[in-house]
């Protein structure tokens, strides 16, 4: 097994479909009120999945700002 094996199946083992459905969304609509409002749940849900997603990986994903989101090296991989 390659290093970037060991690496994924440890990933898959920290993470949950809807931690992934969640992180998606709010990247590909580049903000996490769009992401809530397309999921149907509330932006503070939102933020909170997403706050335990990276306390799990023990990496941010995601740079927060006033103008939306953007991903962070980890987010990208």
């Amino acid at each position: 097994m390659t290093t970037r094996e060991g690496s994924e199946r440890h990933v898959r083992e920290l993470v949950d479909w809807s931690d992934l459905r969640t992180f998606y969304a709010v990247a590909n609509a580049g903000s996490m009120n769009a992401a809530a409002e397309q999921l149907g749940v509330t932006q503070s849900a939102i933020s909170k999945r997403l706050g335990q997603l990276e306390a799990r990986l023990g990496a941010r994903l995601l740079e927060r700002s006033p103008s939306g989101i953007q991903l962070t090296e980890a987010g990208q991989e």
